[in-house]
């Protein structure tokens, strides 16, 4: 069952790892996305600005040109007027030269004292009319300039109007380009916030995955069944002779042996029967320098009446690593090692976990 659990745990992390690494590609490429938008927007911005640019000085084209056709147009009307009062003139000239021409007229000079006189103001007359007829000419040229320069003024206000329009067009254009870019980013940023709010929940999701993991796992070394499958497999600690097994009564008092004690010379290396953390090196009371070993499934086992200890507390050791020497420190009459088995703090009978091949030589009773 804690496998189960721990394998459905274990494809949770990885498709979270495999999540993390979707998103994590997702807001690179947003944000290369938001990059490359955020160039394309200052690009846009500043069509915009040279369009609005260009806009403006059309406008102060057109006022000039609107400026322009207004002095025309009012020296048109200057010149029209004075065309036509030269015209009333000529036209009063002409009639006055008709009168002298007339019968009338040649009444009039007739009775003039003075023929002379007449005959210069006839010349007079003549000069007068073609003067006049002459300004009229001019001022008709005048006329046909000034028509022509309006013309061609209103002909290039027209033009500008055409350009501010397309200009005004590209303005609007560039502008509501902006605008879209402006929402993309911002949906982009948008998107980068929740993906990454989502990985940062998603690494927490994870962490505490791995918590889990870690839990079951080491549930699972302590329903392994490591130390359970080698019973009657292991060996003694120590190479000696056995002096005490499980059960036999101490030779003080009533009290009963809870394991093994077995003699052994001073120094000689007392091993672990199995792989399992230390957790316990240290001096304890009746049992001298001892080493306790954690091999999981709650089962534990002691090395007593050591001279020193190899090992520390949370040391993980191998079957048969070195963890102390032997000594006397547990208080008996010779050196060697007291070994227990325990499981769940109780102690059981190391013979039906150890075999005592040639490496151990039981003592006679």
């Amino acid at each position: 069952m804690a496998e189960e659990t721990i394998e459905g745990v274990e494809q949770e992390i990885l498709s979270t790892t495999q999540r993390l690494k979707m998103l994590d590609e997702e807001i690179n490429a947003s944000k290369a996305l938001k990059e490359k938008l955020t160039e394309a927007l200052t690009e846009s911005d500043k069509k915009v600005g040279e369009r609005q640019t260009r806009i403006s000085g059309l406008n102060e084209d057109i006022k000039q040109y609107n400026a322009q056709l207004d002095k025309l147009d009012a020296r048109i009307a200057q010149e029209q007027n004075n065309v036509e009062q030269r015209k009333q003139v000529l036209a009063t000239s002409i009639r006055r030269a008709q009168r002298i021409a007339s019968g009338t007229g040649l009444k009039v000079v007739l009775q003039n004292d003075n023929p002379a006189e007449a005959d210069r103001l006839g010349v007079y007359t003549s000069y007068f009319m073609d003067a006049q007829r002459k300004a009229i000419q001019i001022q008709q040229a005048n006329l046909v300039q000034i028509a022509s320069a309006r013309t061609d003024a209103l002909k290039n206000r027209n033009w500008l109007n055409h350009i501010k329009k397309k200009a005004t067009g590209q303005f609007d254009t560039y502008k509501n380009e902006s605008s879209r870019k402006k929402q993309s980013i911002g949906e982009v940023q948008s998107q980068i916030t929740n993906k990454t709010q989502t990985v940062a929940e998603l690494k927490i999701d994870q962490a505490r995955l791995q918590e889990l993991m870690e839990e079951l796992r080491a549930a699972q070394v302590a329903r392994s069944g490591y130390f359970l499958a080698g019973r009657g497999k292991y060996g003694l600690p120590v190479t000696g002779t056995i002096k005490a097994r499980f059960g036999e009564v101490k030779s003080v008092g009533k009290l009963r042996w809870n394991g093994y004690f077995i003699t052994a010379g001073t120094g000689t290396p007392v091993r672990s029967i199995a792989d399992g953390e230390v957790v316990y090196s240290d001096w304890l009371q009746g049992f001298g320098m001892l080493v306790i070993v954690d091999h999981g499934d709650g089962y534990m086992t002691l090395y007593g009446g050591n001279r020193d200890v190899a090992v520390r507390k949370d040391d993980w050791v191998e079957s048969g690593a070195t963890i102390a020497t032997v000594g006397d420190s547990g208080g008996q009459k010779s050196s060697g090692v007291y070994f227990e088995i325990r499981h769940n703090a109780k102690p059981v009978d190391p013979k039906e976990w150890v075999s005592a091949k040639n490496s151990v030589i039981s003592a006679k009773k």
